[in-house]
């Protein structure tokens, strides 16, 4: 198994292997740009979950990677580090991953599972958020629950 997945722009590749070890290489794959280790948060047992798709965004600063045991993650190219905790997915392999042409969603596939998106847009995100809620905020127990990696903040405005 494992993937690999170009940049837009063709700047960068990243390849990511059954280990659950992605590497990020310049265009020319001569120079190695950085390894994200420990992609996924918890082994499958004795064994790590596999890399089966890789996604970077239009702009480059964002690698989704998507495993064998159904973990989707973004990471932030730049700094090497994840951004937040796995998205949820209704399970299996995930084997096909796009962005959006804005960055703002991300498309996750895989044979066990239709097509799922994503809002990866902060913005995008409390908007929707926000007209689900009918305009009220998150009560702090609701915002640990749905964003567990942030603090606690109003953000609908009233």
């Amino acid at each position: 198994m494992g993937a690999l997945a170009f940049a837009p722009d063709g700047s960068r590749l990243a390849a990511g292997d059954d280990t659950g070890r992605v590497t990020l290489w310049d265009a020319t794959v001569r120079h190695r740009a950085g390894v994200l280790r420990n992609v996924f948060p918890a082994p499958l047992g004795n064994y790590p979950e596999a890399v089966s798709a890789l996604a970077l965004s239009p702009d480059g600063r964002t690698l989704a990677v998507g495993g064998d045991a159904d973990t989707l993650q973004l990471w932030d190219t730049a700094t090497r580090q994840p951004l937040g905790g796995p998205l949820t997915t209704p399970g299996g392999s995930i084997d096909s991953l796009a962005f959006s042409t804005d960055n703002a969603t991300l498309y996750a596939a895989g044979v066990q599972a239709p097509i799922q998106s994503y809002t990866v847009d902060p913005t995008r995100a409390v908007t929707r958020i926000c007209a689900r809620t009918g305009g009220a905020d998150l009560t702090r127990a609701q915002w640990h629950t749905y964003v567990p990696d942030a603090s606690y903040r109003r953000v609908c405005g009233s």
